[in-house]
Protein backbone atom coordinates (compact mmCIF):
# COMPACT_ATOMS: atom_id res chain seq x y z
CA UNK A 1 0.00 0.00 0.00
CA UNK A 2 1.65 3.60 -1.01
CA UNK A 3 1.15 6.34 0.53
CA UNK A 4 2.97 8.85 -1.94
CA UNK A 5 0.55 11.33 -3.13
CA UNK A 6 0.63 13.12 -6.45
CA UNK A 7 -1.03 16.14 -8.25
CA UNK A 8 -2.39 14.12 -11.19
CA UNK A 9 -2.39 10.27 -12.15
CA UNK A 10 -2.86 8.89 -15.89
CA UNK A 11 -4.37 5.75 -16.27
CA UNK A 12 -2.94 4.17 -19.79
CA UNK A 13 -0.14 5.33 -21.66
CA UNK A 14 -1.51 5.40 -25.40
CA UNK A 15 -0.78 8.29 -27.20
CA UNK A 16 -3.14 10.52 -25.48
CA UNK A 17 -2.42 9.50 -21.89
CA UNK A 18 1.34 9.34 -22.17
CA UNK A 19 1.74 13.10 -23.92
CA UNK A 20 -0.79 14.52 -21.89
CA UNK A 21 1.57 13.11 -18.51
CA UNK A 22 4.72 14.29 -20.28
CA UNK A 23 3.15 17.74 -20.34
CA UNK A 24 1.88 17.87 -17.14
CA UNK A 25 5.29 16.62 -15.79
CA UNK A 26 7.24 19.23 -17.85
CA UNK A 27 5.06 22.02 -16.14
CA UNK A 28 5.97 20.60 -12.66
CA UNK A 29 3.34 18.62 -11.80
CA UNK A 30 3.93 15.76 -9.95
CA UNK A 31 2.22 13.39 -11.86
CA UNK A 32 2.20 9.08 -11.78
CA UNK A 33 1.71 7.25 -15.41
CA UNK A 34 0.55 3.78 -14.77
CA UNK A 35 -0.06 1.60 -17.73
CA UNK A 36 -1.60 -2.24 -17.40
CA UNK A 37 1.08 -3.62 -20.41
CA UNK A 38 4.99 -4.01 -20.07
CA UNK A 39 5.53 -0.64 -22.21
CA UNK A 40 3.66 2.34 -23.46
CA UNK A 41 1.99 2.07 -26.64
CA UNK A 42 -1.74 1.48 -26.18
CA UNK A 43 -3.17 0.46 -29.55
CA UNK A 44 -0.42 1.51 -31.05
CA UNK A 45 2.36 -0.52 -29.03
CA UNK A 46 5.06 -1.83 -30.68
CA UNK A 47 6.71 -5.43 -29.58
CA UNK A 48 9.93 -7.50 -30.53
CA UNK A 49 9.99 -10.74 -31.52
CA UNK A 50 13.04 -13.10 -33.31
CA UNK A 51 14.30 -10.09 -34.20
CA UNK A 52 10.79 -8.27 -35.68
CA UNK A 53 9.73 -5.32 -34.19
CA UNK A 54 6.05 -4.69 -35.04
CA UNK A 55 2.97 -2.89 -34.08
CA UNK A 56 -0.15 -5.84 -33.01
CA UNK A 57 -2.38 -4.35 -36.04
CA UNK A 58 -1.40 -2.24 -38.78
CA UNK A 59 -1.21 1.59 -37.71
CA UNK A 60 0.23 4.83 -39.54
CA UNK A 61 -1.57 8.11 -39.23
CA UNK A 62 -1.39 11.69 -40.53
CA UNK A 63 -0.61 14.45 -41.18
CA UNK A 64 2.36 13.50 -41.95
CA UNK A 65 3.31 17.26 -42.00
CA UNK A 66 2.83 19.90 -39.35
CA UNK A 67 1.53 17.72 -37.18
CA UNK A 68 0.60 17.43 -33.87
CA UNK A 69 4.03 14.94 -33.45
CA UNK A 70 6.10 17.62 -34.66
CA UNK A 71 4.77 19.81 -32.09
CA UNK A 72 5.21 16.79 -29.59
CA UNK A 73 8.86 16.17 -30.49
CA UNK A 74 10.05 19.62 -30.41
CA UNK A 75 8.08 20.43 -27.02
CA UNK A 76 9.49 17.84 -25.25
CA UNK A 77 12.54 17.34 -26.92
CA UNK A 78 11.69 13.66 -27.76
CA UNK A 79 14.45 11.76 -28.59
CA UNK A 80 12.00 10.31 -31.72
CA UNK A 81 12.56 10.39 -35.38
CA UNK A 82 9.24 11.09 -37.64
CA UNK A 83 9.63 9.41 -41.09
CA UNK A 84 7.78 10.62 -43.81
CA UNK A 85 8.81 8.93 -46.86
CA UNK A 86 6.56 10.40 -50.26
CA UNK A 87 4.57 7.58 -52.01
CA UNK A 88 4.62 5.31 -48.79
CA UNK A 89 0.80 4.45 -49.44
CA UNK A 90 -0.60 2.49 -52.46
CA UNK A 91 -4.46 2.06 -52.57
CA UNK A 92 -5.36 -0.42 -55.14
CA UNK A 93 -9.10 -0.53 -56.53
CA UNK A 94 -11.01 -3.57 -57.76
CA UNK A 95 -12.31 -2.51 -61.22
CA UNK A 96 -15.45 -3.44 -62.94
CA UNK A 97 -13.20 -6.02 -64.60
CA UNK A 98 -12.27 -8.12 -61.30
CA UNK A 99 -8.62 -6.21 -61.60
CA UNK A 100 -6.87 -4.63 -58.50
CA UNK A 101 -5.17 -1.41 -60.11
CA UNK A 102 -3.61 1.58 -58.57
CA UNK A 103 -5.89 3.83 -57.68
CA UNK A 104 -5.86 7.58 -58.60
CA UNK A 105 -8.87 10.21 -58.30
CA UNK A 106 -11.66 10.13 -59.98
CA UNK A 107 -11.38 6.46 -60.81
CA UNK A 108 -10.18 4.26 -63.41
CA UNK A 109 -13.68 5.46 -65.98
CA UNK A 110 -13.20 8.87 -67.23
CA UNK A 111 -15.88 11.08 -65.49
CA UNK A 112 -18.79 12.61 -67.05
CA UNK A 113 -18.75 16.21 -68.09
CA UNK A 114 -21.64 16.19 -65.01
CA UNK A 115 -18.84 14.18 -62.62
CA UNK A 116 -16.01 16.28 -63.41
CA UNK A 117 -18.12 19.79 -62.50
CA UNK A 118 -19.47 18.02 -58.99
CA UNK A 119 -15.63 16.46 -58.57
CA UNK A 120 -14.39 20.41 -58.67
CA UNK A 121 -17.48 21.71 -56.55
CA UNK A 122 -16.79 19.07 -54.05
CA UNK A 123 -12.92 19.86 -53.63
CA UNK A 124 -13.49 23.99 -54.04
CA UNK A 125 -16.56 23.62 -51.17
CA UNK A 126 -14.24 21.28 -48.92
CA UNK A 127 -10.92 23.13 -49.25
CA UNK A 128 -12.67 26.76 -48.71
CA UNK A 129 -14.95 26.61 -45.90
CA UNK A 130 -14.85 28.79 -42.94
CA UNK A 131 -14.47 26.94 -39.37
CA UNK A 132 -18.14 28.60 -38.88
CA UNK A 133 -19.76 26.79 -41.91
CA UNK A 134 -17.72 23.69 -40.91
CA UNK A 135 -19.03 23.50 -37.12
CA UNK A 136 -22.48 23.21 -39.29
CA UNK A 137 -21.82 20.15 -40.51
CA UNK A 138 -21.46 18.48 -37.05
CA UNK A 139 -24.87 16.84 -37.58
CA UNK A 140 -24.05 16.60 -41.62
CA UNK A 141 -23.01 12.38 -42.52
CA UNK A 142 -19.90 12.51 -45.13
CA UNK A 143 -22.46 10.36 -47.30
CA UNK A 144 -24.93 13.48 -46.95
CA UNK A 145 -22.27 16.04 -47.84
CA UNK A 146 -20.47 13.90 -50.77
CA UNK A 147 -24.26 13.23 -52.51
CA UNK A 148 -24.68 16.91 -52.89
CA UNK A 149 -22.65 16.88 -55.63
CA UNK A 150 -22.33 14.03 -58.27
CA UNK A 151 -19.29 12.28 -58.63
CA UNK A 152 -17.82 9.53 -59.92
CA UNK A 153 -18.58 5.76 -57.68
CA UNK A 154 -15.23 4.96 -58.10
CA UNK A 155 -14.06 8.25 -55.86
CA UNK A 156 -17.53 7.47 -53.59
CA UNK A 157 -16.50 4.25 -53.00
CA UNK A 158 -12.43 6.02 -51.93
CA UNK A 159 -14.23 8.45 -49.95
CA UNK A 160 -15.75 5.52 -48.24
CA UNK A 161 -13.03 3.33 -47.61
CA UNK A 162 -11.25 6.56 -45.93
CA UNK A 163 -14.39 6.61 -44.05
CA UNK A 164 -13.73 3.17 -42.41
CA UNK A 165 -10.19 3.05 -42.77
CA UNK A 166 -8.99 6.85 -41.42
CA UNK A 167 -12.08 7.50 -38.95
CA UNK A 168 -13.02 3.34 -38.85
CA UNK A 169 -17.17 4.10 -39.00
CA UNK A 170 -19.17 4.09 -42.09
CA UNK A 171 -19.31 6.60 -44.21
CA UNK A 172 -23.37 7.27 -43.64
CA UNK A 173 -22.29 8.04 -40.17
CA UNK A 174 -18.92 9.58 -40.01
CA UNK A 175 -19.42 13.45 -39.47
CA UNK A 176 -18.75 15.69 -42.41
CA UNK A 177 -17.15 18.27 -40.08
CA UNK A 178 -14.33 15.56 -38.61
CA UNK A 179 -14.02 14.51 -41.96
CA UNK A 180 -13.87 17.48 -43.81
CA UNK A 181 -11.02 19.02 -40.62
CA UNK A 182 -9.53 15.89 -41.28
CA UNK A 183 -8.90 15.10 -45.27
CA UNK A 184 -8.34 19.13 -45.42
CA UNK A 185 -5.15 18.61 -42.76
CA UNK A 186 -3.67 15.73 -45.27
CA UNK A 187 -4.19 17.37 -48.07
CA UNK A 188 -1.50 20.22 -46.87
CA UNK A 189 0.51 18.07 -44.58
CA UNK A 190 0.23 14.31 -46.06
CA UNK A 191 -0.53 10.77 -44.62
CA UNK A 192 1.27 7.64 -44.51
CA UNK A 193 3.97 8.48 -41.55
CA UNK A 194 6.01 6.55 -39.42
CA UNK A 195 8.58 6.49 -36.03
CA UNK A 196 11.88 5.51 -36.71
CA UNK A 197 11.95 1.82 -33.90
CA UNK A 198 8.28 1.53 -34.29
CA UNK A 199 4.77 3.63 -33.74
CA UNK A 200 5.10 2.98 -30.10
CA UNK A 201 8.78 4.76 -29.92
CA UNK A 202 5.73 8.18 -29.36
CA UNK A 203 4.49 6.67 -26.49
CA UNK A 204 7.90 5.25 -24.88
CA UNK A 205 9.24 8.80 -25.59
CA UNK A 206 6.43 10.77 -23.80
CA UNK A 207 7.00 7.78 -20.86
CA UNK A 208 10.56 8.39 -20.50
CA UNK A 209 10.20 12.42 -20.46
CA UNK A 210 7.58 11.92 -17.70
CA UNK A 211 10.30 10.45 -15.71
CA UNK A 212 13.34 12.77 -17.06
CA UNK A 213 10.97 15.95 -15.96
CA UNK A 214 10.77 14.23 -12.55
CA UNK A 215 7.25 12.70 -12.31
CA UNK A 216 6.81 8.46 -12.09
CA UNK A 217 5.73 6.05 -14.48
CA UNK A 218 5.00 2.26 -13.24
CA UNK A 219 4.31 -0.38 -16.08
CA UNK A 220 2.41 -3.46 -15.03
CA UNK A 221 -0.05 -1.94 -12.65
CA UNK A 222 -3.36 -2.51 -13.51
CA UNK A 223 -5.79 0.52 -12.10
CA UNK A 224 -8.88 -2.14 -10.52
CA UNK A 225 -10.61 1.41 -9.23
CA UNK A 226 -10.71 5.11 -8.63
CA UNK A 227 -10.89 6.05 -5.53
CA UNK A 228 -13.78 8.86 -5.05
CA UNK A 229 -15.16 10.32 -1.73
CA UNK A 230 -17.97 12.76 -1.79
CA UNK A 231 -17.72 13.58 -5.62
CA UNK A 232 -14.37 14.20 -5.61
CA UNK A 233 -11.64 12.11 -6.93
CA UNK A 234 -9.35 10.77 -3.97
CA UNK A 235 -6.89 8.69 -6.28
CA UNK A 236 -6.58 5.25 -7.72
CA UNK A 237 -6.10 1.43 -6.52
CA UNK A 238 -4.46 -0.81 -8.49
CA UNK A 239 -2.90 -4.31 -8.33
CA UNK A 240 0.31 -3.02 -6.53
CA UNK A 241 -1.27 -0.47 -4.33
CA UNK A 242 -3.17 2.76 -3.74
CA UNK A 243 -1.92 5.93 -5.01
CA UNK A 244 -3.46 9.31 -3.98
CA UNK A 245 -4.23 12.24 -6.13
CA UNK A 246 -6.86 15.00 -6.52
CA UNK A 247 -7.08 14.45 -10.39
CA UNK A 248 -7.04 11.42 -12.65
CA UNK A 249 -7.22 11.59 -16.37
CA UNK A 250 -8.28 8.35 -18.12
CA UNK A 251 -6.94 6.78 -21.18
CA UNK A 252 -9.25 3.57 -20.33
CA UNK A 253 -12.29 4.90 -22.24
CA UNK A 254 -14.93 6.77 -21.08
CA UNK A 255 -17.46 3.61 -21.05
CA UNK A 256 -14.87 1.56 -18.62
CA UNK A 257 -13.98 4.66 -17.13
CA UNK A 258 -17.12 5.33 -15.84
CA UNK A 259 -19.07 1.68 -15.67
CA UNK A 260 -16.43 -0.05 -14.13
CA UNK A 261 -13.23 1.92 -12.98
CA UNK A 262 -15.41 4.44 -10.94
CA UNK A 263 -19.10 2.67 -11.21
CA UNK A 264 -21.83 4.05 -12.28
CA UNK A 265 -23.39 4.53 -9.04
CA UNK A 266 -21.23 7.74 -8.37
CA UNK A 267 -22.77 9.38 -11.56
CA UNK A 268 -26.22 11.28 -12.23
CA UNK A 269 -28.80 8.59 -13.98
CA UNK A 270 -28.69 10.63 -16.76
CA UNK A 271 -25.38 10.48 -17.47
CA UNK A 272 -25.45 6.93 -16.99
CA UNK A 273 -27.71 6.59 -19.86
CA UNK A 274 -25.94 9.42 -21.77
CA UNK A 275 -22.35 7.21 -21.02
CA UNK A 276 -23.70 3.78 -22.08
CA UNK A 277 -25.92 5.11 -25.33
CA UNK A 278 -22.00 6.34 -26.68
CA UNK A 279 -21.16 4.12 -29.98
CA UNK A 280 -17.94 2.76 -30.79
CA UNK A 281 -15.87 2.51 -33.74
CA UNK A 282 -15.70 -0.38 -35.95
CA UNK A 283 -13.45 -3.28 -34.55
CA UNK A 284 -10.20 -4.09 -36.12
CA UNK A 285 -8.96 -7.75 -36.43
CA UNK A 286 -6.36 -9.33 -38.80
CA UNK A 287 -3.48 -11.73 -39.40
CA UNK A 288 0.16 -11.00 -38.81
CA UNK A 289 2.04 -12.50 -41.60
CA UNK A 290 5.94 -13.03 -40.71
CA UNK A 291 7.54 -14.01 -44.82
CA UNK A 292 10.94 -15.54 -45.28
CA UNK A 293 11.16 -12.85 -48.05
CA UNK A 294 10.38 -9.49 -49.01
CA UNK A 295 7.16 -9.71 -51.01
CA UNK A 296 5.20 -6.56 -50.57
CA UNK A 297 6.85 -3.22 -51.46
CA UNK A 298 5.47 -0.57 -50.67
CA UNK A 299 5.32 0.57 -46.68
CA UNK A 300 1.09 0.76 -46.65
CA UNK A 301 -1.43 -0.74 -48.94
CA UNK A 302 -5.20 0.52 -48.88
CA UNK A 303 -7.37 -1.91 -51.02
CA UNK A 304 -11.16 -1.28 -51.87
CA UNK A 305 -14.27 -1.88 -53.91
CA UNK A 306 -17.56 -0.41 -54.93
CA UNK A 307 -19.10 -3.30 -52.93
CA UNK A 308 -16.77 -3.65 -49.38
CA UNK A 309 -16.58 -0.55 -47.95
CA UNK A 310 -19.14 -0.14 -45.13
CA UNK A 311 -21.66 1.46 -44.74
CA UNK A 312 -24.16 0.78 -42.12
CA UNK A 313 -26.22 -1.63 -44.34
CA UNK A 314 -23.13 -3.59 -45.03
CA UNK A 315 -21.87 -3.53 -41.46
CA UNK A 316 -25.08 -4.86 -40.36
CA UNK A 317 -24.95 -7.91 -42.62
CA UNK A 318 -21.30 -8.65 -41.67
CA UNK A 319 -22.34 -8.68 -38.29
CA UNK A 320 -24.77 -11.52 -39.40
CA UNK A 321 -21.78 -13.29 -41.71
CA UNK A 322 -23.07 -12.12 -44.61
CA UNK A 323 -19.67 -10.51 -46.02
CA UNK A 324 -18.82 -9.30 -49.79
CA UNK A 325 -16.39 -11.03 -52.63
CA UNK A 326 -13.26 -9.37 -51.31
CA UNK A 327 -12.37 -8.15 -47.86
CA UNK A 328 -11.16 -4.31 -47.39
CA UNK A 329 -7.81 -4.60 -46.97
CA UNK A 330 -5.25 -2.34 -45.10
CA UNK A 331 -1.94 -3.52 -44.79
CA UNK A 332 1.48 -1.69 -42.94
CA UNK A 333 4.75 -3.64 -43.33
CA UNK A 334 7.35 -1.54 -40.66
CA UNK A 335 10.37 -2.17 -42.02
CA UNK A 336 9.75 -0.82 -45.49
CA UNK A 337 9.17 2.27 -43.00
CA UNK A 338 12.51 1.51 -41.35
CA UNK A 339 14.72 -1.78 -42.43
CA UNK A 340 16.25 -2.39 -39.06
CA UNK A 341 12.40 -3.51 -37.85
CA UNK A 342 12.91 -7.20 -39.59
CA UNK A 343 16.00 -9.43 -40.00
CA UNK A 344 17.60 -8.91 -43.42
CA UNK A 345 15.63 -10.52 -46.25
CA UNK A 346 12.81 -11.19 -44.34
CA UNK A 347 9.87 -9.27 -44.39
CA UNK A 348 6.73 -8.78 -41.26
CA UNK A 349 3.05 -7.93 -43.16
CA UNK A 350 0.40 -6.75 -40.47
CA UNK A 351 -2.65 -7.23 -42.12
CA UNK A 352 -6.22 -5.49 -41.18
CA UNK A 353 -10.00 -5.62 -42.09
CA UNK A 354 -12.70 -3.75 -40.26
CA UNK A 355 -15.49 -6.20 -38.32
CA UNK A 356 -18.12 -5.31 -35.70
CA UNK A 357 -16.28 -3.84 -32.33
CA UNK A 358 -17.73 -6.36 -29.74
CA UNK A 359 -14.80 -8.26 -28.05
CA UNK A 360 -17.64 -10.83 -27.62
CA UNK A 361 -18.11 -11.72 -31.14
CA UNK A 362 -18.89 -15.12 -32.15
CA UNK A 363 -17.93 -15.37 -35.55
CA UNK A 364 -14.29 -14.27 -36.31
CA UNK A 365 -13.15 -17.31 -38.77
CA UNK A 366 -15.32 -16.31 -41.53
CA UNK A 367 -13.47 -12.88 -41.09
CA UNK A 368 -10.00 -14.37 -41.31
CA UNK A 369 -11.12 -16.65 -43.99
CA UNK A 370 -12.14 -13.93 -46.19
CA UNK A 371 -8.95 -11.64 -45.12
CA UNK A 372 -6.58 -14.62 -46.34
CA UNK A 373 -8.51 -15.26 -49.28
CA UNK A 374 -8.57 -11.31 -50.42
CA UNK A 375 -4.93 -11.04 -50.04
CA UNK A 376 -3.55 -14.46 -51.45
CA UNK A 377 -5.87 -12.89 -54.36
CA UNK A 378 -4.22 -9.71 -54.72
CA UNK A 379 -0.87 -10.80 -53.97
CA UNK A 380 -0.51 -14.77 -54.93
CA UNK A 381 2.98 -15.05 -54.24
CA UNK A 382 3.12 -13.97 -50.67
CA UNK A 383 1.25 -17.53 -49.11
CA UNK A 384 4.49 -19.33 -50.56
CA UNK A 385 6.82 -17.21 -48.16
CA UNK A 386 5.05 -17.51 -45.15
CA UNK A 387 7.01 -18.52 -41.73
CA UNK A 388 4.59 -17.82 -39.44
CA UNK A 389 1.30 -16.36 -39.16
CA UNK A 390 -0.80 -14.83 -36.03
CA UNK A 391 -4.39 -14.01 -35.69
CA UNK A 392 -5.87 -11.64 -33.89
CA UNK A 393 -9.99 -10.33 -33.45
CA UNK A 394 -11.49 -8.32 -31.61
CA UNK A 395 -11.15 -9.99 -28.28
CA UNK A 396 -7.00 -9.42 -28.37
CA UNK A 397 -7.47 -5.96 -29.02
CA UNK A 398 -9.60 -5.45 -25.98
CA UNK A 399 -7.26 -7.15 -23.94
CA UNK A 400 -4.14 -5.50 -24.60
CA UNK A 401 -6.47 -2.10 -24.64
CA UNK A 402 -9.98 -1.28 -23.65
CA UNK A 403 -11.64 -3.64 -21.32
CA UNK A 404 -14.87 -5.20 -22.13
CA UNK A 405 -17.95 -3.62 -20.66
CA UNK A 406 -21.30 -3.62 -22.82
CA UNK A 407 -22.17 -5.56 -25.31
CA UNK A 408 -20.69 -5.52 -28.75
CA UNK A 409 -17.73 -2.77 -27.52
CA UNK A 410 -14.39 -3.34 -26.46
CA UNK A 411 -12.67 -4.35 -29.66
CA UNK A 412 -13.24 -1.31 -31.33
CA UNK A 413 -10.20 -0.16 -33.48
CA UNK A 414 -10.02 3.53 -32.08
CA UNK A 415 -12.51 3.98 -29.25
CA UNK A 416 -15.42 6.13 -29.62
CA UNK A 417 -16.92 6.40 -33.40
CA UNK A 418 -16.10 10.22 -35.22
CA UNK A 419 -20.11 9.86 -36.24
CA UNK A 420 -22.62 12.42 -36.03
CA UNK A 421 -23.83 13.50 -32.56
CA UNK A 422 -20.36 12.29 -30.96
CA UNK A 423 -18.26 15.25 -33.37
CA UNK A 424 -17.32 18.46 -33.08
CA UNK A 425 -19.76 20.51 -30.36
CA UNK A 426 -21.83 17.10 -29.20
CA UNK A 427 -18.07 15.49 -28.78
CA UNK A 428 -18.12 13.74 -25.12
CA UNK A 429 -16.61 16.14 -22.40
CA UNK A 430 -13.32 15.62 -21.75
CA UNK A 431 -14.36 17.25 -17.49
CA UNK A 432 -16.68 14.30 -16.32
CA UNK A 433 -18.86 15.33 -13.66
CA UNK A 434 -17.21 14.11 -11.01
CA UNK A 435 -14.27 16.61 -9.72
CA UNK A 436 -10.99 15.57 -10.78
CA UNK A 437 -11.75 13.45 -13.14
CA UNK A 438 -10.65 13.71 -16.95
CA UNK A 439 -10.76 11.95 -19.89
CA UNK A 440 -7.93 12.11 -22.63
CA UNK A 441 -7.88 9.84 -25.99
CA UNK A 442 -10.07 9.45 -28.92
CA UNK A 443 -13.11 9.42 -27.19
CA UNK A 444 -12.51 13.19 -25.49
CA UNK A 445 -10.25 15.77 -26.22
CA UNK A 446 -9.52 16.07 -29.97
CA UNK A 447 -10.10 15.40 -33.48
CA UNK A 448 -8.20 13.54 -36.50
CA UNK A 449 -7.18 10.42 -37.55
CA UNK A 450 -6.26 7.56 -35.26
CA UNK A 451 -2.87 7.80 -33.21
CA UNK A 452 -3.22 11.83 -34.44
CA UNK A 453 -6.32 11.94 -32.86
CA UNK A 454 -5.46 10.65 -29.39
CA UNK A 455 -2.25 13.05 -29.62
CA UNK A 456 -4.44 16.20 -30.32
CA UNK A 457 -6.19 15.24 -26.92
CA UNK A 458 -3.28 14.80 -25.34
CA UNK A 459 -2.43 18.22 -25.98
CA UNK A 460 -5.93 20.01 -25.08
CA UNK A 461 -6.24 17.86 -21.81
CA UNK A 462 -2.99 18.46 -20.49
CA UNK A 463 -4.22 22.32 -20.69
CA UNK A 464 -7.33 21.64 -19.38
CA UNK A 465 -6.21 19.68 -16.93
CA UNK A 466 -3.19 22.43 -15.87
CA UNK A 467 -5.20 24.77 -15.49
CA UNK A 468 -7.68 22.92 -13.13
CA UNK A 469 -4.66 22.11 -10.71
CA UNK A 470 -3.24 25.55 -10.63
CA UNK A 471 -7.06 26.90 -10.20
CA UNK A 472 -7.16 24.00 -7.08
CA UNK A 473 -3.98 23.97 -6.02
CA UNK A 474 -4.14 23.80 -1.72
CA UNK A 475 -7.44 22.34 -2.22
CA UNK A 476 -6.77 18.89 -1.56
Amino acid sequence: MSNETYDVIVIGAGPGGAVSAALLAKQGVKTLLLDKNDRAGGKALTLSSKGFSYELWPVSGGPSHSSRWEELIKELELDVELLTPEGAILTLYRNPSGEYVPYQAPGPIPPTPEEAEGLGRFFNDMMSLSPQEIDALDEVTCHEFVSRYQVPQAFYSSLAMQSNIVFVVPIDLLAASEMVKTIRDMQSGGAGCYFKGGYGKISEGCAKAVERYGSEVRLRTRVERIAIEEGQVRGVVTDKGTFHAPIVISNAGIQPTVLKLVGEEQFDKGYVNYVKDLVPSLGIMGIRYFLSKPVLDHPMYLTFSDDNYFNVERATRAKAGQLPEDALVFITVPSLYDPSLAPAGKQCALVGTLCPPGADMENPQIFWDKLEQTVAKIWPELPKYIEHKEYYGTADVSALTREHVLPGQGGECIGLGQIVGQCGRHKPSAKAPLQGLFYVGCDAGGYGCGTHHGVDSGFRVAHMVLQYHQMHQGAF
